[in-house]
This record gives C-alpha cells, sequence and structure tokens, in this order.
C-alpha cells in the first residue's frame, strides 16, 4: 500500500530571516517555495535531458517526475527504495537502491526504454549494506557511498565504504576510513571528489587521479555538533551547495571550496538534497521530508563532468 500521491503546489512560501550575504548567493527577494507536498521521504533530485525534475519518494518505494511544465506524476513505482540518483553521459538514469523494506541494496541503470540494468549488487562476493549517493566523473565512472546505519543484520561488509564502477563493471572501494559516508559529488574537472562523513559530520574533499582512485584532500568543512551533509551539488565557482542540519537548522548550507560558510538558509522541513536545473541552471529545487522547495540562486549550477 502507497500513500496519496504527493501533490504539485505553488502558493506555500517560508520566509525565515535571511542570513549574513545571501544576496551573494540568492536572487534578491528569493524564499522557499514549496512545491511538491504529500509525500513521505523526498530523495535523490536530478534534472533529466528534458528538463523534468526526477526525485525518489523512499518510503513509498517509487521516484516521482515533476515536469518541466509543472505535471507531477509517479516516473517509476517499486523501484528498490532508491535513494540518491544521478545521470550518465548518455542520459540514462543511475540509482542507488537502498536497504530496509523492499530495499535492492545495488547500485542500478535505467535505459531509455525503461529496462533495468544491475551494475553492482556485492563486492567480495558479499551484498552492498544500503548505497546511498551517487555520481559520475568525465570518464563515465560510477562513484557511490555505502554507509552503515544498523540494524547489524544489514552489515553485509566489514566496513562502510566508497565504491567506483568501471566501465567493464569491475567494482573497486576507493575509500574504507570513513564512518558513514553519504553525499558525493564530483568538481566539473573531474580532480576532486568531495563526500560527506555522517559518523562525524565533516565534509571530506578528495583528490581523483588519472587511474580512479581517491586520495584524502583535506577537510572542507566541520558541521558537528550538527548534523552534516546529506546530498550536495556545486555552482559553476565550485561552491558547495549542500542540504545539513536538523531540527532549527536544517535546510541548505552554502559552503565555499577553502571553507567559508556563504549561506545558511533554514527549511521547515527536513532538507535531504539539492538540484540545479532551469533553463539557466540558476534555480535550486531541495528535496525536504514531505516534498520539494524551489530557490533562486545568483550562479548557475555546475555542468556534469565529462571528459
Amino acid at each position: 500500500m502507497f500513500s496519496r500521491p504527493c501533490l504539485l503546489i505553488s502558493i506555500f512560501v517560508f520566509a525565515p530571516q535571511p542570513s549574513a550575504g545571501a544576496e551573494d548567493v540568492l536572487e534578491p527577494g528569493s524564499k522557499p517555495v514549496k512545491v511538491v507536498e504529500g509525500c513521505k521521504f523526498t530523495e535523490g533530485p536530478v534534472f533529466n535531458s528534458a528538463g523534468d525534475l526526477l526525485f525518489s519518494d523512499g518510503a513509498n518505494d517509487r521516484i516521482m517526475r515533476l515536469a518541466r511544465g509543472g505535471e507531477l506524476s509517479v516516473f517509476k513505482q517499486r523501484c528498490g527504495r532508491v535513494n540518491g540518483m544521478t545521470l550518465d553521459h548518455q542520459g540514462r538514469l543511475v540509482v542507488c537502491q537502498s536497504a530496509g523494506d523492499g530495499g535492492g541494496r545495488r547500485v542500478a541503470r535505467y535505459e531509455i526504454d525503461g529496462t533495468e540494468i544491475v551494475l553492482a549488487d556485492r563486492f567480495e562476493a558479499r551484498p552492498f549494506i544500503g548505497p546511498n549517493d551517487v555520481c559520475l566523473d568525465g570518464k563515465g565512472r560510477i562513484f557511490f557511498t555505502d554507509p552503515y546505519y544498523g540494524p547489524p543484520a544489514e552489515k553485509s561488509q566489514p566496513t562502510s565504504g566508497v565504491y567506483r564502477i568501471d566501465a567493464d563493471g569491475r567494482v573497486t572501494r576507493v575509500v574504507s576510513d570513513l564512518l558513514r559516508p553519504n553525499g558525493i559529488v564530483v568538481t566539473a574537472d573531474s580532480r576532486q571528489v568531495y563526500i560527506s562523513d555522517r559518523g562525524t559530520q565533516k565534509l571530506h574533499r578528495f583528490k581523483l587521479d588519472g587511474d580512479g582512485s581517491l586520495h584524502p584532500d583535506g577537510i572542507v568543512y566541520d558541521f558537528s555538533p550538527d548534523r552534516g551533509v546529506d546530498g550536495m551539488r556545486l555552482d559553476v565557482e565550485g561552491n558547495i551547495y549542500a542540504a545539513a542540519g536538523e531540527k532549527e537548522t536544517t535546510g541548505l548550507f552554502v559552503v565555499s571550496p577553502n571553507g567559508r560558510l556563504l549561506l545558511h538558509q533554514p527549511l521547515p522541513e527536513f532538507a535531504t538534497n539539492v538540484a540545479f536545473g532551469g533553463s539557466d541552471r540558476r534555480d535550486l529545487f531541495i528535496t525536504a521530508t514531505t516534498g520539494v522547495y524551489k530557490l533562486r540562486t545568483t550562479r548557475a549550477g555546475a555542468a556534469v563532468p565529462v571528459k
């Protein structure tokens, strides 16, 4: 059984006092506008080649589509409890199927005709714990996080990890010393990878070598004792737009590459992830528990890494 469908709305506006410096990040007068409601737990926003916003509604085990023209529909139902999503270089949807009731615990791809292809479901003969977030570099290699949050029965790997899937299907664990790696994003030049650790609430930067290996390059921002980054995206200047915080702090955090907090914009719901869209990539959509919010930014979102 599924709850009532998500609803498309356009009248609810949450308007906290803007933080100092907000005018440098958000278009003047921009406030969070709730454009979708009625879901159970939204995540994984990504725009397809048609300009539609796709996002997951994990507790309802479905992927929703908010069309460019404003129509809301179910894109896929019973999808393995999808969490994070991205597009590959051919415009195909790559998803993390998480743990829990009905969870696939694997990384899969949906072909243009809708066919599901399993890209990886285990490492060293053991199932993944619960793939969480995913991104691609310029060579089309897939990087995803696999954190352990419990219960013990789901700890099918000896450690939480970050993995890489190569074009030939080979799977490699590239990071094994983070407690709960969660959000992940590759820079547009494919030279760096940001990974959040929800075990320590710190945002880490790694150097990405040509062979696909990752090397620690410092901590960009420490959110502790608050909740660290869940999902994130970059703008054209490399600034990090992250869903983080909890209770009264939950919302959008914008951090520069050198670790300066540029903006904290609270939201009325638990913020989970972000995506840039619109014709100029300056519409920022934030998934947050029961729905999706929209803001207007001064900078465009970064392009997808390419060769």
